[in-house]
């Protein structure tokens, strides 16, 4: 007769595949706080997240010098930086949702479900 076996009470055992992050929440994440890599901080991309950070302060920065320079040329180009960093912001979005390019795993490798 062998001995009776504890209960695991729902946690994982020990060779059990790790779970990964929501790629539902980390396209929330970009839909709503993607101009500040919101979803690169959650996955751990920490590198992503800081260069969409200072491609937002440098386009927005740009509009505001021209607009106070009255500088035609340096408030479109801020602008036009603007535009297409929102661009990619939606295009990491519908991707976060695909599960492609950056976001079909986290930074330690996980894959996101």
């Amino acid at each position: 007769m062998s001995a009776p076996q504890q209960p695991s009470y729902g946690q994982p055992g020990f060779n059990a595949p790790v779970q990964g992050k929501s790629r539902v929440t980390v396209g929330l994440l970009n839909l709503f706080l993607g101009g500040v890599g919101a979803g690169d901080f959650y996955l751990g991309h920490t590198q992503m997240g800081i260069y969409k950070i200072i491609a937002l302060v440098v386009s927005y920065g740009l509009m505001v010098v021209g607009g106070l320079a009255e500088s035609v040329v340096i408030g479109l180009l801020g602008y036009v930086l603007l535009v297409a960093y929102s661009f990619f912001v939606f295009a990491c979005m519908i991707m976060s949702f695909m599960g492609k390019w950056i976001y079909a795993a986290d930074s330690k490798g996980v894959p996101t479900v």
